[in-house]
Formats: C-alpha cells, sequence, structure tokens
C-alpha cells in the first residue's frame, strides 16, 4: 500500500519562541479580572414557589455553581489508547478519568478518519469497510456519564495523514462521497451526545480533498476552493443534526513569524496577519452561501508568548464575523533555555493561568480547550498502577476554575420567597433549609447575560413541607 504523503507536522516551524522569558503584566490581569467579573457573571433574583404557587418566604437557600457555561477541556488522546488496549479498567485509567472530571466541565473526544505517522492514534477508518468506533463511543458516553459538555474533533481534516490511503484511490467526486457517508454516519450516531465539533481542521494551510497529491505545506488554495468542499459538510451535518454547532479550526494566527519559517512553493512568505484575513475572507464566503460555521477555533500554540493585546485583537477579529471564538488546542511554549527546571515549570504556569485568565476575559470566547495539558500534570509510577504524583499546575488550574471562578451564595428568602445573587453563567443547584437537614434536588440555568440593565428573574418550584 503505497502512501500519498505523511506531511501535517510542518507547523513545528511556527513555534517559535520570544527571546525573553515571560513576563506577567499585573495591570493587565487586572484589567482582565474587572472584565470576567463583566462579562462572565450577572444578576439575578431567584423566586422559590411551593406546589400551589405561594412564596416560600424566610427559608435559608444556599446556591451553587455546578457548571460554568463556558467550556474548559483537554483533549482525550490518551483515553482512547486505554480502551483500544484494554486499560479502561485499570487503576491508571480509573484515577486518570477522576481526575480530568474533578477539573474539566468539557472534553475534547478524537475520532480522526485515519491519523499518520502516529500509528497509535486515534483512527475510525483506517482501512476500508472496516470503522472503528468503539473507542470513540465508550469515551463519549463517559464524557457525558459525567455531565461534561462533549465535543469532538475532527469530522473531517484536508491532509493525506488525516485521509485513509483507500480513499485515495478514487476520483474527487467519488472521494466526496465517501467524505459525506463519513459526516452522516458520525452525525447520526453521536449527534445526540456530541454537541460540538471541529467541523473543518486547518484548511487555512492545506490542499482541498481535489488537490491532495499535489499538496505542499503551506498549501494556499483560494476562499472559493476551500469554500467548495466545507458548504458541504456544514449542510450534511446539519442535515443530520440541526442543532449541532461546528467549529472551522486553525492554526498560525496568534502572532507574527518569520517570514522564512512557512513560504510556498511558488515563493510566498506565510504571515500570521496573511492567515488571519484569509480566514475573514473565507467566513463571509461561507456566508454568503448560508453555510457559515457557528465558531472559529483558533489552536494558540504558535507564536511564543503572546500578551493579552495579542490574544484579544485577535478574539475581536475573529468576532468581526458574528461568530462565536474558542481556543481550541492550547499548550504553553516549552522554554527549553531555561536550564532550571524549577524556575521554567513556574513561568510556564504562570503563563498558562494568566493565558487562560485573559481568554476567559473576552466576551467572544465560548470555550477553552487545552491539547495534552491533564497528561502533562500528572507523573505515573508504572504504565497501569495506581501511583501518581499531580504538579503543581493541576493544583493551579484548579483552583482557578474551580475556586476564584465559582459562586456559592447562602442567605435567605424575603417575604416573596425571592433571593438576589450575582454569580457566574452556568448550571446552579439550590439547597433549601439548615445544613443539617437541607433539601436539594431543584436546579436552575443562569444564562449568559452580560451588560444586562435588570437582574434576570428566575422561579423554580419546589416541595414546601406542611408544619405538623
Amino acid at each position: 500500500m503505497s502512501r500519498i504523503g505523511e506531511g501535517g507536522e510542518e507547523w513545528r516551524a511556527l513555534e517559535q519562541e520570544r527571546k525573553d522569558a515571560y513576563q506577567p503584566d499585573e495591570v493587565e490581569l487586572a484589567e482582565s479580572r474587572r472584565d470576567i467579573e463583566r462579562y462572565r457573571t450577572g444578576d439575578a433574583v431567584l423566586r422559590l414557589i411551593d406546589r400551589r404557587g405561594r412564596p416560600v418566604a424566610g427559608e435559608p437557600v444556599r446556591i451553587v455553581l455546578k457548571r460554568h457555561a463556558f467550556w474548559f477541556g483537554d483533549n482525550l488522546w490518551g483515553l482512547d489508547g486505554h480502551v483500544r488496549q484494554g486499560l479502561w479498567d485499570t487503576d491508571h485509567s480509573r484515577i486518570f478519568r477522576k481526575l480530568y472530571a474533578g477539573l474539566f466541565n468539557a472534553a475534547n473526544a478524537l475520532c480522526y478518519w485515519t491519523e499518520r505517522p502516529r500509528n497509535d492514534g486515534p483512527k475510525t477508518e483506517e482501512f476500508q469497510g472496516e470503522p472503528k468506533l468503539d473507542a470513540f463511543a465508550r469515551i463519549v458516553d463517559w464524557v457525558v456519564a459525567e455531565g461534561m459538555y462533549c465535543k469532538a474533533h475532527p469530522l473531517f481534516w484536508s491532509i493525506p495523514k488525516a485521509v485513509p490511503d483507500w480513499v485515495m484511490k478514487y476520483d474527487a467526486q467519488t472521494r466526496m462521497r465517501f467524505i459525506e457517508v463519513r459526516v452522516r454516519n458520525m452525525m447520526a450516531r453521536f449527534g445526540g451526545k456530541v454537541t460540538m465539533w471541529d467541523a473543518i481542521n486547518e484548511p487555512l494551510w492545506e490542499a482541498s480533498p481535489r488537490h491532495l497529491e499535489d499538496r505542499y505545506w503551506p498549501h494556499l488554495e483560494t476562499a472559493t476552493e476551500i469554500a467548495d468542499y466545507i458548504e458541504p459538510v456544514i449542510r450534511w451535518s446539519r442535515q443530520e443534526q440541526p442543532d449541532v454547532r461546528l467549529v472551522i479550526n486553525e492554526y498560525g494566527m496568534e502572532a507574527g513569524q518569520d517570514r522564512k519559517a512557512a513560504v510556498t512553493r511558488d515563493g510566498i512568505a506565510v504571515t500570521a496577519d496573511m492567515q488571519r484575513k484569509r480566514m475573514l475572507e473565507l467566513i463571509t464566503e461561507l456566508q454568503q452561501r448560508n453555510a457559515s460555521p457557528n465558531g472559529i477555533g483558533l489552536q494558540s500554540h504558535t507564536g511564543g508568548f503572546i500578551t493579552r493585546a495579542q490574544q484579544h485583537e485577535l478574539y475581536s477579529m475573529m468576532a468581526s464575523t458574528g461568530l462565536a471564538v474558542q481556543v481550541t488546542e492550547f499548550w504553553a511554549p516549552k522554554a527549553e533555555r531555561i536550564t532550571n527546571e524549577t524556575e521554567r515549570e513556574e513561568m510556564i504556569t504562570r503563563y498558562v493561568l494568566d493565558h487562560l485568565t485573559h481568554a476567559f476575559a473576552h466576551p467572544a470566547l465560548e470555550a477553552f480547550f487545552f491539547w495534552g495539558l491533564t497528561g502533562k500534570m500528572i507523573t505515573w509510577r508504572g504504565n497501569t498502577n495506581a501511583g501518581y504524583e499531580l504538579s503543581p499546575r493541576y493544583e493551579a488550574v484548579r483552583q482557578l476554575i474551580h475556586d476564584n471562578w465559582h459562586t456559592s451564595i447562602e442567605g435567605q428568602t424575603d417575604d416573596q420567597g425571592c433571593i438576589a445573587f450575582r454569580g457566574y453563567f452556568g448550571d446552579y443547584a439550590v439547597r433549601i433549609g439548615r445544613p443539617e437537614d437541607s433539601r436539594g434536588g431543584y436546579h436552575f440555568q443562569l444564562p449568559s447575560t452580560f451588560d444586562a440593565v435588570e437582574p434576570v428573574a428566575l422561579t423554580i418550584m419546589v416541595e414546601q413541607p406542611t408544619p405538623a
């Protein structure tokens, strides 16, 4: 079996590092914290009534955020291997899943059509007529059972290493038919559980399906050529699952890069600014075809250490399309020039926290996904045993999301059964009564309504025992 090509790792040329170490900016952080308060929290008045519609007055109440509206997550590459290698029931896998679910409220389950040269990657149909979806299905079921948001990656990636060899023996029209079958089947089977997909991966750098044999990185197709294959993928997806959210996932737009790092066959130096403009052009083309995605995904792992100003400039530019924006594959620069391991770890951890804070502060962002962070924060004593050690970075990220950005309110309803509060947008639980005999099982959602003039009015019905 001949391979058309195994390219796909050339992006590493863009992973430049600044000569200076990361320097936190306390003024920028203070600004981001103010923006988080403005854009990620809102005022609400919760009214409790009994089954007869009467106000539940004078009752102690505790209101607790259970899940942010904003998606925080990571990819689950390693977990796919746990399923395929029969490791799911080991202590190693069980502990990993517990630690993951204790950190994030979302997960990115991986379902490559194929993936080369990573021979142990999450492949779903490397050989014709032999779909392998058991691992993906089990991971999706686990994510949903844990009450996390479920995203999947990628639905289609037009690159030789991610298109099976058997597809490449057909003409361009037939290839699109196989792509259609994949898209429709994945949507039909998983659409009710996977509510968001990286529908298209890295189109600005890669050849279209009909030009894969001629691929030369970076391969710059016209917006029309790219839209010609993205449009049907989006239409097929929505025909099968009308409520699905679809994202175009891309890299290399974060900051200026060495003009020699990415040069086309024709000698064109590809820059971050060029790719930003091409993304806007592509989205405009798709919108004119009534085939727009829901969001733009920014992988955010190129360009070295970048500032809040650089982050927000990119987010705002992409948001000018009217679409939501996501960080989809973030990891920090390795900072290998810093030889002191402790100093390097502390600096990278600080950058991770600051980058996440600045992202959460921008109103256009709806999700932030790391790429492999969880696995790097856990040191195992062996492949399958229960011995492990968490890095300080795990606790730092956990504290930021679950302590700093958390709402837990205790108070008492007034004579109208109301209690006012300000909280992070998301899903809440309500507990009524004194701590020693409180009643739970009540839930509500505080919707994202930043800059609202009036508090959100919410009413829930509760059981109110009649005094003997």
